[in-house]
């Protein structure tokens, strides 16, 4: 015993030396981690330090404890969870859990989780007392339950049928499991119900009404109607639509069927539809598979009522006349349906380029349309040769135009032959003479007139003229409305039904369009061909005269213009640019379009659509000039305009002369005496005002002057000291008057007064009064004459 001790009392003598003895080989923690860091990189140590970078672990420690997690979590586990139980990188984790799964055949991973075997048992378990329970489990219940896919769910499940899951899966609808109980339950119950019915039933109606299982439903009614359970059909497949229909039903609905089409002729599937069929143009098909129908939009025709419509289609056609279908077609049928009824009818015929189809029942024949046109030949005529007669600037084409070159050129001279001659005529005549009473002249007096009677023109110079657009409009319009053509054919044709009178005159419209250019271009043809440029309602020599004598005038107005303002200078020159200005371009154009047969009567009558259309079809040499002078006439200067109407004049083959002093003197003795004649006609105050001031003017300050009515104020106040004091303030009081009475009856017209007030009438009679003083002013002056001027 002694001896035991004393040798515990050596070791425990060993054991102090060696606790207070100092360490020879001793490693600090720093030199141990660059070791073993040093190991790993050189891959002769396979080890993981943990997040917190304290401890190492081993690949196969990681596994060992994933597996251990994975049993003390019942079998499923996520990888997130493992990752911060285990403490090392979620990489590390993922990748020993991806080793497992590929290992080991009893654990699979699925969406970021471990899940063995052991697990799924006990998954299909529960399942399976949950199936027994409730007879029918769906496998989205189940993916919201377990949180898990579909897809592996019905996999796994599907494993397990019959073994731990006493049930089975729909074959139509893998979403659904089901039990034998379950479905016998459902199967006596759809015998049941589908064996009292005796109408046809939408089977969606069942399903919402019962709470049918829908796949499971139509398996079992198919079953049972193949099997002769169940006396009826189901139409509509496996639809929304689909409708069990029992045989008691079908064969009544049969019946009907049979003698509607047989007593009418027709069927419409709205009918159909009401009698419980669902698919009405199917059914007919399978009905009447022997049968020769016509199948449209909402019905279908037996072969007995396209028959009779194809006996009256020929028979219009054959007598040229029309007939009306309405009668002989079902009430039922659309405009569209009607439309493929008679279509078919006319294929059948062999009538479809004979007849045509109006008003959606009535079937004309062609042969009856073509009698309709020929009922305007009088009427297209008569409006031909009116046209061609008035308006032959837009009937004219170039075609028409190399053809009436054609006729004419064997016979008529060149324009430049035509020129030349006329130039060598006026070297010996000489320069001419002018004309007492020079159409220049009166067509101021024309114009003046015109102006002062509606002095709402006096108001723009730079109006357009609607009506002249309108005519030209006008002129290129069809041969007649289709109100005017349906018209006629009310007229005329005693048996045409009024319901078509509309869409046959519209079908006329056209044809009868094309006919009307055809006439219009004969009868053109054979004016033209009649005509040569000799047979012109002008010479060269009294245009030339008629011309040099507004080129004059122009003239002699711009040097009047000279005695005013800036201001009225301008209205002045555009009123002049508007009126003679224009006249002597219309004459121009209207000369050159004589050489292509597109003049007319009265040159007045052209307007500025009018000559641009005219100038186009000029050749370029005479174009580029007349196209000059035109846009001149909405300038601000006259001069601009003379000097182009020079270069046009001599493009024309005419010859301006500036005349000389006695010519000038004689122009303005004319028209004066021209104004004073028109001046003694009328009675109108402002016309009277206009007509004096003009003539005061011209005689005080020897210019002529063509101003509009809006710048009589400043004609009036240039006389200011020219004419005696007495005479200024006559017409200064006279110019009052008439300016009250224009504003008294522009109030009268606005305020729409029917009788004049005291202060009217009184300004009335003080113009009565004083017109003839007023008309004296000019009246008494000695009219001198021409030699004495």
């Amino acid at each position: 015993m002694a001896a035991d001790w004393e040798e515990i009392r050596r070791l425990a003598a060993d054991f102090q030396r060696a606790q207070f003895a100092d360490t020879v080989q001793r490693l600090s923690e720093r030199n141990c981690i660059e070791i073993i860091t040093k190991l790993v990189q050189d891959k002769k140590l396979d080890v993981v330090h943990t997040l917190d970078g304290k401890e190492y672990i081993t690949p196969a420690q990681i596994s060992r404890e994933i597996r251990d997690e994975l049993y003390v979590h019942g079998g499923r586990i996520n990888i997130v969870d493992l990752q911060q139980i285990i403490n090392v990188d979620w990489v590390h984790v993922e990748n020993r859990a991806s080793d497992i799964a590929k290992s080991d055949k009893g654990v699979q991973l699925v969406l970021g989780q471990l899940i063995d075997d052991a697990y799924l048992d006990r998954l299909a378990e529960e399942v399976n007392d949950k199936l027994q329970e409730a007879g029918l489990i769906s496998i989205a219940e189940l993916c919201k339950s377990y949180d898990l896919p579909g897809d592996f769910l019905t996999e796994e499940l599907l494993k397990r049928l019959g073994k731990l899951i006493q049930g089975e899966m729909d074959q139509y609808n893998r979403g659904v499991i089901f039990t034998r109980a379950f479905v016998a339950r459902h199967k006596a119950k759809i015998r049941g119900l589908f064996s009292a019915i005796t109408r046809p039933t939408p089977v969606s109606s069942m399903i919402t009404a019962f709470g049918f299982q829908e796949h499971l439903l139509y398996t079992v009614l198919e079953e049972l109607v193949n099997s002769g359970r169940l006396k009826g059909s189901v139409v509509g497949g496996r639809q929304d639509k689909a409708v069990y229909i029992p045989d008691i039903y079908a064969r009544t609905q049969n019946a009907w069927v049979d003698s509607f089409l047989q007593q009418n002729g027709y069927l419409e599937f709205d009918a159909l539809l009401r009698l419980g069929i669902p698919d009405p143009s199917s059914y007919i098909k399978k009905r009447f598979r022997s049968s020769k129908l016509l199948f449209l939009r909402a019905a279908c025709v037996g072969q007995a009522l396209v028959d009779q419509v194809e006996a009256s289609v020929e028979e219009a056609v054959n007598s040229a006349t029309w007939t009306d279908l309405q009668s002989l077609l079902p009430s039922c049928l659309s405009v569209e349906d009607t439309g493929m009824l008679i279509g078919q009818a006319l294929r059948n015929a062999n009538v479809q380029s004979q007849a045509r189809l109006l008003g959606g029942t009535v079937v004309v024949s062609e042969k009856f349309i073509s009698g309709c046109q020929s009922l305007f030949d009088e009427a297209m005529q008569q409006k031909a040769q009116k046209e061609v007669k008035n308006s032959p600037v837009f009937l004219i084409t170039e075609e028409d135009l190399k053809q009436a070159s054609a006729l004419t050129e064997s016979s008529a001279p060149s324009k430049k032959e035509k020129r030349e001659a006329e130039r060598r005529k006026k070297a010996t005549e000489g320069s001419g003479s002018v004309k007492t009473g020079g159409g220049g002249n009166a067509r101021e007096i024309r114009i003046r007139k015109t102006k002062k009677k509606g002095r709402r023109d006096e108001d723009s110079d730079e109006e357009t003229g609607p009506s002249q657009q309108n005519r030209s409009k006008q002129a290129e319009a069809p041969f007649m409305a289709k109100e005017e053509i349906a018209a006629v054919i009310e007229e005329r044709v005693t048996d045409c039904p009024e319901e078509i009178l509309s869409e046959l005159a519209e079908q006329l419209v056209r044809p009868l369009t094309k006919a009307y250019q055809e006439v219009l271009r004969t009868v053109f043809m054979s004016s033209s061909s009649s005509c040569s440029g000799a047979n012109k309602k002008k010479s060269m020599k009294d245009l030339q005269e008629e011309i040099s004598n507004l080129y004059n005038n122009i003239r002699l107005f711009e040097k009047g213009t000279k005695l005013f303002s800036d201001e009225t200078q301008v209205q002045i020159t555009k009123h002049v640019l508007k009126t003679v200005c224009t006249d002597v371009t219309n004459i121009l154009v209207n000369f050159l379009a004589a050489d292509r047969m597109m003049s007319v009567d009265n040159p007045s009558t052209i307007t500025s659509e009018v000559r641009v259309k005219i100038l186009g079809k000029l050749s370029e040499e005479t174009k580029g000039p007349l196209m000059k002078l035109h846009n001149c006439l909405n300038g601000k200067t006259i001069e601009d305009f003379l000097s182009n109407l020079e270069t046009c004049a001599e493009v024309c083959g005419f010859m301006l002369k500036k005349g000389d002093k006695k010519k000038e003197r004689q122009a303005q003795f004319l028209h004066r005496q021209a104004l004073t004649e028109q001046l003694k006609e009328v009675e109108d105050p402002a016309l009277v005002l206009h007509l004096t001031s003009v003539l005061l003017f011209q005689t005080s300050t020897h210019c002529m002057l063509h101003a509009p009515g809006r710048c009589v104020p400043q004609v009036i106040g240039t006389l200011t000291g020219r004419i005696p004091t007495e005479q200024q303030q006559l017409l200064s009081a006279y110019q009052g008057l008439v300016v009250k009475q224009l504003v008294s009856q522009s109030r009268k017209q606005e305020e729409a007064m029917d009788q004049d007030d005291e202060e009217v009438r009184d300004v009335r009679s003080q113009l009565r009064a004083l017109t003839p003083q007023v008309k004296e002013l000019v009246l008494s002056q000695r009219k001198t004459s021409v030699n004495e001027d």
